[in-house]
């Protein structure tokens, strides 16, 4: 028992306090978290058995986290060729920027959307969740209206990006059919009836 008690106690990973008292702000899941302490402490390379042997995630949630990461702009992929040998290395300027960047940024209420999607679904969103919202807003998709979806189907008991299009198509197909009926009027031969 004593043993097993010593390896609970035995402290081999590290993380900056500055990047531990950040991270909060990066609103990251426990998997997210574990994926970059593992990859700071380690050796700064996708190595997904080892991964899983020394965090417990398994294949599938590794992935995950690691594409949010990226998604998220957080980490970026370093490819050298050495020797004849393509190295990829996994970079975290841009982590350590953004939490320069939330620490000095002043404290706003309002969240960038894609925190509010999670904050509502209570999960992180994944890659296609996040192109699809991106989609929306290069569709020239408002926030407000996005969010006013949001907040409709989160009422409705609904949490899944494909209710929260079904909104916003129906919301937009109401405003250009009233703005067609408007339009389509046939203003000039109007009885005087």
């Amino acid at each position: 028992m004593t043993d097993k008690l010593n390896l609970y106690k035995y402290n081999s990973y590290q993380i900056n306090p500055y990047v531990l008292k950040g991270l909060k702000s990066l609103d990251l899941t426990v998997n997210d978290l574990l994926l970059i302490i593992y990859l700071t402490n380690e050796k700064n390379v996708l190595d997904i058995k080892d991964i899983e042997e020394k965090t417990s995630l398994n294949e599938e949630e590794v992935l995950s986290s690691y594409s949010n990461l990226l998604t998220k702009g957080l980490i970026e992929v370093k490819m050298e060729k050495l020797d004849g040998k393509i190295n990829e290395s996994i970079l975290f300027d841009n982590l350590y920027n953004k939490l320069i960047y939330n620490y000095n940024e002043p404290k706003n209420e309002e969240t960038d959307i894609y925190s509010v999607f999670e904050r509502e679904f209570g999960k992180t969103l994944t890659a296609m969740e996040y192109e699809i919202i991106n989609k929306w807003l290069e569709n020239g998709i408002s926030e407000d209206k996005i969010k006013d979806a949001l907040k409709e189907a989160v009422k409705s008991g609904v949490t899944n990006l494909r209710y929260v299009d079904k909104i916003i198509h129906e919301s937009t197909k109401r405003e250009t059919s009233s703005k067609e009926e408007l339009f389509d009027y046939d203003w000039i031969n109007e009885s005087d009836e």
